[in-house]
C-alpha cells in the first residue's frame, strides 16, 4: 500500500486479471481478451539518465473499447546489454495513485545493474495518475472530519464529508472517475505490451503494485514471463481486516523503534520515554498538525528502516511542541478515488464504525490505529461512486514463474497478506523475509538480490 506521508518519498497503499487463449478473473469476474489497436510509441529523450518517454492511447471505458480514449505516460530505460536482453520489465512502485514514470526516468539507481543490463525497464503511470491524461483531481471541502467517529453524529459528519469529497472529485475529474479501478489499469498495460511488440513481459510490483501485477497475470496469464510481487496486498481480506492487520503490525514496529531508540545512542530520542511521549503527543498535538497527521506520518516514516534516525529527529522536535513537519500529511486525489474502487468500506453504520474504532484502538493502544487501511476504510465510508473492483480474491492460473515476497514486520502489507496472495496464485513461490519495513526491495539488499536473480532466471 501507499504511505500517506511523503516523509519518505519512495513508495506509495496499498494496497496495490486472462489473455490470449483463456479468460482470467478477479473476484470471479471473467474478462475476455479485446484487441485494441494503438499506434507505436514516439519516444523522445527525457530526464538526465538516458531514459525515453512517450505516450500510449487506451480506451476510457473497457466496456466500450471503441469509444473515447485517454492517454498513458510511459518511460523506458533500454537494456544496457542489448546482446543479452531478455525483454520488457514493467515496474510499479505502489499506490494506488503511485506514478512509475519518474522512477524509471529519474531514479535509475533503484534498479540494480543486472536488471538494467538485461531488461528494458518500463514505467507506466496508470490511468488518471501522474503524467497520464486526464489526471484524477478533486475539489476538496474546506475542512476535514474525525476519522475515528464513536457517535452517530460524528459518523454522519464523516459520511457527509466523504460524499462531498466524491462529488468534488467527480466535478474535477469527469467521466474518468468511474473507470480508474485496477482491472481497467491492468488491461491498459496489455495495450502497452502490444505497442512495444513484446509477446511476454516480466513484472516487478511493489506494495499496491503487487495487486496490479497479480491482476494483470490473472487476465493475461499467457503474457507473463516472470513476476516478483514484493509487499503483497491480499484483495480478499476486506476493509475491516485491512485496517486491523496493519494496526497490529504497526504497533509492533513502533515498539521495535522505541527499543532501538533505548539501545542506540545515535537515536535523537535516546534516553527518553518514546512510548509515553508519543502517547501524550497524540492526545494533545497542539498547533501545527493534527493527531491524525502525526499518527499517519509516523506510520509512513517507519516503513523504511533506514529512515528511523530521521523519524526520531522529527519526533524530538514534535515532543518539544513543533509539529509543523507533519502539517502536509494527507491523501491525494488519485489515492482516494482509486482506493474506493478497489478497497470499498464495508462499514454498515454508526454502531459498526464505533465497534471497529474500539477494536483497532484496543489492538494499537500506542499508535492508535493511524494506518493506511483505516484511512481507506474511514475515507471510503459512504462513498457514492460504485466500486468497480470490490473485495475478492485475485485468481491466477497458468503463470509458471511468480515470486511473492512478504515481510514478517511490514506495517503496510502484513505477512499474512503475502500468505493470502500466494495462495491465490497457483504455483507461486512465497518468500518470507524477517527484516523490518515496507517491502524487501527498499529495506533488504540481500532479498532484493534474490528478487533480481529470479527475474533474470526464474527457478
Amino acid at each position: 500500500m501507499r504511505s500517506v506521508l511523503v516523509l519518505v518519498a519512495v513508495l506509495g497503499l496499498l494496497v496495490g486479471v486472462g489473455g490470449v487463449g483463456g479468460v482470467g478473473g478477479v473476484g470471479g469476474v471473467g474478462w475476455g481478451a479485446v484487441a485494441v489497436a494503438s499506434p507505436a510509441v514516439v519516444w523522445t529523450p527525457c530526464g538526465e539518465h538516458g531514459a525515453e518517454c512517450g505516450t500510449v492511447r487506451v480506451p476510457l471505458d473497457w466496456g466500450n473499447p471503441g469509444g473515447e480514449r485517454i492517454t498513458l505516460a510511459v518511460s523506458r530505460l533500454r537494456a544496457a546489454d542489448p546482446a543479452r536482453r531478455i525483454g520488457v520489465l514493467f515496474f510499479n512502485p505502489g499506490g494506488p495513485g503511485g506514478a512509475a514514470v519518474p522512477f524509471v526516468r529519474d531514479e535509475p539507481r533503484l534498479f540494480p545493474p543486472e536488471l538494467r543490463e538485461r531488461f528494458d525497464v518500463v514505467g507506466v503511470d496508470p490511468r488518471g495518475v501522474g503524467e497520464s491524461v486526464p489526471a484524477i483531481a478533486c475539489e476538496l471541502p474546506p475542512t476535514g472530519v474525525e476519522q475515528f467517529p464513536e457517535s452517530r453524529a460524528s459518523f454522519d459528519r464523516l459520511v457527509s464529508y466523504n460524499r462531498e469529497v466524491a462529488l468534488g472529485c467527480l466535478r474535477a475529474t469527469g467521466p474518468l472517475i468511474d473507470h480508474v479501478d485496477t482491472v481497467s489499469a491492468a488491461r491498459d498495460f496489455d495495450v502497452v505490451r502490444d505497442v512495444l511488440g513484446e509477446a511476454r513481459v516480466s513484472w516487478l510490483g511493489l506494495s499496491y503494485g503487487t495487486l496490479l501485477g497479480a491482476t494483470y497475470a490473472g487476465v493475461f496469464p499467457a503474457r507473463v514471463r516472470a513476476a516478483v510481487l514484493d509487499g503483497a496486498v491480499d484483495h480478499a481480506v476486506g476493509s475491516r481486516r485491512m485496517a486491523l492487520d496493519e494496526a497490529v503490525v504497526h504497533e509492533e514496529v513502533f515498539g521495535l523503534f522505541a527499543r532501538w531508540c533505548a539501545a542506540d545512542a545515535g537515536c535523537a530520542a535516546h534516553g527518553r520515554d518514546v512510548v509515553g511521549e508519543f502517547r501524550e503527543l497524540l492526545a494533545r498535538p497542539g498547533p501545527g498538525a493534527t493527531a491524525a497527521q502525526i499518527g499517519y506520518g509516523v506510520y509512513s516514516g517507519l516503513s523504511i528502516r533506514s529512515q528511523w534516525p530521521a523519524v526520531a529527529e522529527i519526533l524530538v522536535t514534535a515532543f518539544g511542541g513543533d509539529t509543523s513537519a507533519f502539517a502536509g500529511v494527507g491523501s491525494d486525489a488519485a489515492y482516494r478515488v482509486i482506493a474506493c474502487h478497489d478497497f470499498p468500506s464495508s462499514v454498515r453504520g454508526a454502531a459498526d464504525m464505533a465497534a471497529r474504532v474500539a477494536e483497532v484502538r484496543a489492538a494499537a493502544p500506542v499508535t492508535r490505529g493511524y494506518v493506511e487501511g483505516w484511512d481507506v476504510q474511514a475515507g471510503c465510508a459512504g462513498w457514492p461512486v460504485p466500486a468497480r473492483n470490490p473485495w475478492g480474491p485475485v485468481v491466477v492460473r497458468g503463470v509458471r514463474n511468480v515470486m511473492v515476497v512478504s515481510g514478517a514486520h511490514d506495517p503496510a502489507t502484513p505477512h499474512v497478506w503475502g500468505v493470502g496472495l500466494a495462495g491465490q496464485i497457483r504455483g507461486a513461490r512465497l518468500v518470507r523475509w524477517d527484516g523490518v519495513g515496507h517491502t524487501a526491495w527498499f529495506n533488504d539488499v540481500d532479498v532484493r538480490g534474490v528478487e533480481v536473480g529470479y527475474l533474470v532466471e526464474p527457478r
